[in-house]
């Protein structure tokens, strides 16, 4: 490892001032990872219960600043796990990240699922990337997103649901290809009777349910 990208290099962690709240010359002490975890539940949180103007496409000034500052947040979640192609990521960075963003009683990963509808299509993937990697974060030698998943199997018939709409059915199924990497969540979808009407959707040519199919085969 080159180098530890927290807190040291954070600033350069999404490339556009990631880790810092301020312009300016004057800057605000960059956020440590469950920090910025935080900082992402307090606007998806915001988002959702603004969820109707989002439908109805009337986000004022306000709304509009806190969906660009979630996207921010997101890109430097995505920084702190993955590196900033110059400084490969911190491994205690990324245990605290994983740690508050699957912390009991708290829900970030059902507040992201559902708010991700209401995101631009740049951030959607980031989502889907932070995820991804989340679902491979060991805290302890525990895997924190099998027990989580197992807690919340709901979580699990939400992604499925999520092909009923077009919108997002591509991240859903992404979304849902990476939980199924525990067992936990593998069983779980098996045996729920939404796991029929998968295939049903794999008629449609928009996205690549094909994978999604194969996946599942292989558990």
């Amino acid at each position: 490892m080159s180098g530890c990208l927290w807190p040291c290099a954070t600033a350069g962690a999404s490339g556009d001032g990631a880790g810092n709240r301020k312009g300016g010359l004057f800057r605000s002490k960059p956020r440590t990872p469950a920090e910025v975890v935080q900082h992402v539940r307090e606007l998806l949180a915001y988002i959702l219960d603004n969820r109707e103007a989002c439908n109805a496409g009337k986000r004022d000034a306000k709304l509009e600043h806190r969906m660009v500052e979630l996207s921010k947040s997101i890109k430097e979640m995505k920084g702190i796990l993955y590196g900033n192609g110059e400084q490969d990521p911190c491994d205690e960075a990324c245990k605290q990240l994983t740690e508050e963003f699957f912390k009991k009683n708290i829900d970030t990963f059902r507040q992201t699922i559902i708010c991700l509808q209401y995101l631009d299509m740049e951030t959607q993937k980031d989502v889907t990337q932070v995820v991804a990697n989340l679902q491979r974060q060991k805290v302890d030698s525990r895997l924190v997103a099998s027990e989580y998943l197992e807690a919340n199997s709901d979580l699990l018939d939400i992604l499925m649901s999520g092909y009923e709409n077009m919108d997002i059915a591509i991240h859903y199924s992404t979304l849902l290809r990476d939980c199924m990497r525990h067992q936990v969540a593998a069983r779980h979808v098996l045996e729920c009777q939404r796991f029929r009407n998968l295939f049903e959707y794999m008629q449609f040519p928009d996205f690549n349910k094909l994978y999604l199919s194969i996946s599942i085969k292989k558990k």
